[in-house]
This record gives C-alpha cells, sequence and structure tokens, in this order.
C-alpha cells in the first residue's frame, strides 16, 4: 500500500466520532497493524475508547465448570485430550461450587460470571445440559453476577433451555481468522463456529467472541477476524495472548513484545468502536505497560484466575484501576452494545490462504 495515500489514525478517529463507525478497512488496518507509529494508533484508539465508554471498564471472571478431557484439538488450548499437559478431567462443578464463584467474582466487583466447560458442545448430551442449565439458574437466582457461559456447540433447544434458565451472555470465540485456522483447530470447522454466534444472536443471547492473538498468525490474519467480528455485529470481544503451555501444539512460540500487544489493541478498537473489548489472557506480557491497555483502546479486562493458569492479583488490578482514575461497571449499567440495534446482515469477508 501507498503510505502516501492511507488514512492516518486520527483520520480513522475523526470519521468514527463522526458516526462512520466501519471507517476502518481491512488493508488500513494492516497498515496500522504493521507501519502506522503505534504511538499514534494508540491516540486514536483513546479517543474512540472515551467517547464510547467515559472512564468506565468492565471488569468479568470465569470458573472452569468442567476441567479436562476436551476432545476437539485446539492447538493451544491445555485441556484439549490430544495433549500431555498435566491438566486431568473432572466432574462438573456443583451449582453450590459455581454460586460461591459467582460471590467471589462480586468480590472482586465483576458484573459477569462465564461458566465454562472443556466439550466439544452440549447437543446430544443431555445429563451434561442439566447441569449446565441447573448451574445457570443457580447463579441467577443467587443475583451476585449474570450468568454468561462458554459451553462449545449449542443447538436451537440448547439455548432455549439455557436462556429460561437465566443465561444473558454466550461466549463462543472465533479464535483467529477464517484463513489461518486449520493451523489452530482441525477437529471442527469455522463455520460451525460462525453457525452458533449466529443462533444464539437470532435466539436475543448477547454474544462475547474473539481469539487468541500470537499463534504465528500473519497481521493480516488479525486484521481479517477483527472485520469479521464487525459483520457477525457482536456485543462484546475478550483479547487474549498467547499463554504457550507446555505439551500443546503452540508450546514453543515466544509472546508478542508489549508494543505489539499495544497495537493489536488499538487496531481492534479502531475496528470495533461500540463493542467491549476486553483483555484476558496473556496480559501478564505487557509487564510494566499493562496500566497502557486502557490507553490502547481497552474497555475491559478479566479478573481473577482463568481456566488453567494463574492472573495477576486482584487487589493489583483494582489499585491500578483507582491510580488511572478509571471506574468499574456495575451490574444494571447500560453499555453501549447492549442497546444498539443489530447490524443488517452482510457477507462476511474471507482472506485467501
Amino acid at each position: 500500500m501507498d503510505s502516501t495515500s492511507v488514512a492516518t489514525p486520527r483520520d480513522i478517529a475523526d470519521r468514527i466520532l463522526a458516526g462512520a463507525e466501519d471507517a476502518l478497512d481491512f488493508d488500513t488496518m494492516v497498515h496500522f497493524l504493521t507501519e502506522a507509529d503505534v504511538h499514534e494508533v494508540m491516540a486514536a484508539a483513546d479517543r474512540v475508547r472515551r467517547a464510547f465508554f467515559g472512564n468506565k471498564v468492565h471488569l468479568c471472571s470465569i470458573v472452569n465448570a468442567k476441567q479436562g478431557g476436551c476432545p476437539e484439538d485446539c492447538g493451544f488450548c491445555s485441556q484439549s485430550k490430544h495433549f500431555t499437559t498435566g491438566i486431568k478431567a473432572e466432574r462438573f462443578l456443583s451449582s453450590e461450587e459455581i454460586v460461591a464463584a459467582s460471590e467471589k467474582a462480586l468480590s472482586q466487583r465483576a458484573t459477569a460470571l462465564g461458566l465454562v466447560t472443556a466439550t466439544r458442545g452440549m447437543d446430544g448430551d443431555s445429563k451434561a445440559l442439566d447441569k449446565m442449565v441447573e448451574a445457570v439458574r443457580a447463579v441467577r437466582d443467587a443475583g451476585h453476577t449474570e450468568a454468561h457461559a462458554s459451553l462449545g456447540f449449542l443447538n436451537s433447544e440448547a439455548l432455549d433451555r439455557l436462556i429460561e434458565a437465566g443465561l444473558t451472555e454466550l461466549n463462543h470465540n472465533l479464535e483467529t481468522g477464517r484463513s489461518y485456522f486449520g493451523k489452530v483447530v482441525t477437529s471442527h470447522t469455522y463455520d460451525e463456529r460462525i453457525e452458533t454466534i449466529r443462533r444464539a444472536k437470532e435466539k436475543g443471547l448477547r454474544t462475547c467472541v474473539g481469539g487468541i492473538v500470537g499463534m504465528g498468525e500473519e497481521p493480516e490474519h488479525r486484521a481479517e477476524l477483527a472485520l469479521t467480528l464487525r459483520e457477525l455485529d457482536v456485543d462484546e470481544v475478550p483479547l487474549n495472548f498467547l499463554v504457550s503451555i507446555e505439551g500443546t501444539r503452540f508450546d514453543h512460540v515466544d509472546p508478542l513484545p508489549p508494543l505489539e500487544m499495544l497495537r493489536v489493541i488499538a487496531c481492534y478498537r479502531l475496528a470495533l468502536p461500540r463493542q467491549n473489548v476486553f483483555i484476558a489472557a496473556g496480559r501478564m506480557h505487557l509487564g510494566q505497560l499493562q496500566p497502557l491497555m486502557f490507553a490502547a483502546g481497552a474497555s475491559g479486562m478479566m479478573v481473577g484466575d482463568f481456566l488453567t493458569t494463574p492472573n495477576r492479583g486482584v487487589d493489583d488490578d483494582l489499585r491500578m484501576l483507582e491510580e488511572l482514575g478509571l471506574q468499574t461497571q456495575v451490574c444494571g449499567d447500560t453499555r453501549p452494545e447492549m442497546s444498539r440495534p443489530s447490524a443488517r446482515p452482510r457477507s462476511l469477508p474471507v482472506l485467501s490462504a
């Protein structure tokens, strides 16, 4: 691309704030991910974040409701049965244990608890679905946090039962751009994931869809994922950065440099101005630059430990937010992505392999 003809980060921010929320196109995003001055990209992203989210940040937590033994071969995952990582398959947590996790999440100022299972999905497994319906209902009735879930592939009947029990949001990550997906997962397809996301949206659920950066993909794949998320009109975007776990397919991959991570966050904010872009696994790779993730456009973060790896201490996280002058949202806050109308269906961008 001729750098003299490409829009600057400031140009893109101006267009977004004037109402053109899809101002960042594929080629310009790749330029921002590779050549543009990272501080200019961050400054533009911070303008957009403040315009849409002010000084509030969203906190959420997750609990490993069913650990290990997953039949899928996602190359980053320590819970896949295809890899030897020391993670053993365990039973589903009881509803009482999950409610305790919800209460703990509330004490950490999280507004939502995500129930995560290491399974392909609930289709055809009535006992597993019964357990998760019971768990979602228990979280709803306890009233500490919203009940979110990441349960793999779900058919319409399963979604109906979960919604009736109190599920408000479904997480189903795409992980990476379509044209790189086969390097990450071979046991199911990209379209299967998209079908689950669209089915959840049709049911009226909010959708939480993101991916993992730093698995050896190119900047083009990162742009591809961001624009696919925009086309799908998802509500929240968890950005994870690869934590290499011994025994997985990506155990040899080094973490991204902190400035490259901040560049990615900023580009996702410009591509997805209304979505809650929150930072989850791998943010420890930012090191001393961790507070800058908000200046790069992040509007939230995951607090508490992850599924099989630790996170930074919650007290340190809350102290960081206080020192930055950022406020945490509380249950009942209306976030921009909750009330915006659904976008008209459009064809999804596909990057040639």
